[in-house]
């Protein structure tokens, strides 16, 4: 997402990544049915990382 300065004076780079993971390719096949007929799992796994790194060469003090 890029980088830019923070209001400490620090260098901030900015990430964001997703990725769907469907259950039957890591061969997780297994669900449980709900009284409904509606399955308790779903097929796919939805995984979003927002992440937030700051430059410098020791973590800033407390």
């Amino acid at each position: 997402m890029g980088t830019g300065q923070d209001p400490w004076g620090g260098t901030r780079a900015a990430f964001r990544a997703t990725a769907e993971l469907r259950r039957e390719d890591f061969a997780m096949n297994y669900n449980q049915i709900l009284q409904a007929g509606v399955a308790a799992i779903g097929t796919t796994l939805k995984v979003e990382l927002d992440i937030q790194a700051v430059q410098g060469e020791s973590l800033p003090a407390a």
